[in-house]
């Protein structure tokens, strides 16, 4: 996909928004230096994390693994952490990079599901079918009364929502109210379209049913009992509320603890910290509307098949028919990913752009176009390809980070995303297991 800066819309950003899932998030502003504490000894980290680093290969693919470590060099990554069977296969530090919490930016989404689980076990929420006007009554009356916080976590609530976060996130002073006060833009759990706007108001919902602000009961109840210390939130509206959308900061040790979590459905070094059904609940499909999404976060196959069928539903929706003839060439064929779908268009002279606003100007989405393939991995995604990979079967963990310190010169390409860092995770991943799906459609 088009590489961009921060404040400009992606390729990925506006296939998300109408339903398509790509391996990006939308923009957010970059990560910056917070000052704080520096690294600590390798003894410390290997301590804490509680594994023990094992043979590089460790019976891996030598050639997955270092194309995985070759992304992350040409990428500009600041960090690279694989661990597989609790082994440390590699720990990568950009040569130069300081020691130090780095913003994960959408994957800041996937924390914050994990703490509505944690609310969910604890007896704080009831379910993820509650209402969300149970805690905002201004949502009792019309449509808004249908709105759960399930259509808040799976980005189906239908509110309305600038796919640019300089637009209307960042001037806004409430960001809790901007998401209160905004209208319908179709009808609640009927459309899958990435949302920043709703997905702050769960700050909100966390806040009111834990009875302190998000941020601090993340720290407290999630994250110190696996002995990881927050540093503050990056990303907060101007009255002072913790965005949910992005600004959690993690050391690559950090990210990884929160995989392991997540790998263990919920369980922390023997204790259940996050109940195992609201784990099936997260990493599953949780809409028809696509299979790449459970609850804040992403489901990703080993690749994607362009239906022979597709052909047929583009011409019967009403999609531009110079563009179908062209794509009527390759059709059907599988992918690798669907970057590798949208960076192929250009060849076939299509301009991406203009074919994900004609789809979704007809009111497509991913499932009329591709066939439902095997789950192989969970992700975390953020801006600037800030990751964090599970590849269950294969008992993998990857984590990607980057903090952008200076913009590229004029007309010069973006530099800094790894568009395809989980593909090459999942990889890897089949070289411990030829068989990876967690679940088939």
């Amino acid at each position: 996909m088009p590489s961009h800066g921060p404040g400009e819309e992606s390729t990925a950003t506006t296939a998300m928004a109408c339903g398509i899932n790509v391996d990006a998030a939308s923009a957010l502003p970059n990560a910056h230096e917070t000052g704080w504490m520096k690294r600590a000894s390798a003894w410390i980290y290997a301590a804490v994390l509680a594994v023990t680093t094992g043979p590089v290969l460790a019976g891996s693919d030598s050639a997955a693994l270092k194309s995985l470590v070759d992304g992350a060099k040409t990428s500009h990554s600041d960090t690279l952490l694989v661990i597989h069977d609790d082994k440390v296969l590699v720990d990568y530090r950009r040569p130069g990079a300081p020691y130090r919490p780095i913003e994960m930016m959408s994957s800041t989404k996937s924390l914050v599901g994990l703490a509505v689980g944690r609310l969910i076990t604890q007896g704080k929420l009831r379910s993820v079918d509650e209402p969300v006007s149970d805690f905002y009554p201004e949502w009792k009356q019309g449509n808004k009364a249908k709105i759960t916080l399930r259509m808040l976590l799976n980005h189906t609530s239908g509110l309305q929502n600038e796919a640019l976060t300089s637009a209307e996130i960042y001037p806004a002073p409430d960001g809790f109210q901007l998401a209160l006060a905004a209208e319908l833009s179709d009808p609640p759990g009927t459309r899958f379209r990435y949302n920043n706007k709703a997905m702050n108001l769960l700050a909100g919902v966390i806040e009111k049913a834990a009875g302190e602000p998000m941020d601090t009961y993340i720290a407290k109840e999630l994250l110190a009992p696996m002995g990881i210390q927050l540093p503050p939130w990056d990303d907060r509206d101007q009255a002072g509320h913790p965005r949910a959308m992005s600004g959690w900061m993690a050391t690559s040790e950090d990210a990884a603890k929160v995989g392991k979590l997540v790998l263990d459905q919920g369980r922390w070094q023997g204790k259940q910290l996050i109940d195992a059904g609201y784990m099936a609940l997260m990493i599953g499909q949780s809409t028809p509307l696509t299979q790449h999404y459970g609850l804040l976060w992403w489901r990703q196959a080993e690749g994607v098949y362009l239906k022979a069928s597709a052909i047929d539903h583009l011409r019967a929706a009403g999609v531009d028919g110079s563009i179908v003839d062209k794509l009527s060439k390759v059709s059907p064929k599988r992918y690798a990913n669907l970057d590798e779908f949208f960076n192929g268009l250009p060849a076939l002279g299509i301009d991406p752009k203009l074919f994900i606003a004609d789809v979704k100007a007809h009111h497509m989405g991913d499932n009329d176009l591709f066939e439902p393939s095997p789950i192989v991995a969970w992700e975390a995604n953020g801006y600037l390809g800030n990751y964090v990979v599970i590849v269950p079967k294969a008992h993998l963990i990857a984590v990607r980070q980057i903090a952008v310190e200076e913009e590229p010169e004029a007309g010069q390409p973006w530099p800094y995303n790894y568009d395809d860092f989980t593909r090459r995770v999942i990889k890897l991943g089949q070289s411990y297991n030829s068989d990876l799906a967690v679940d088939k459609p």
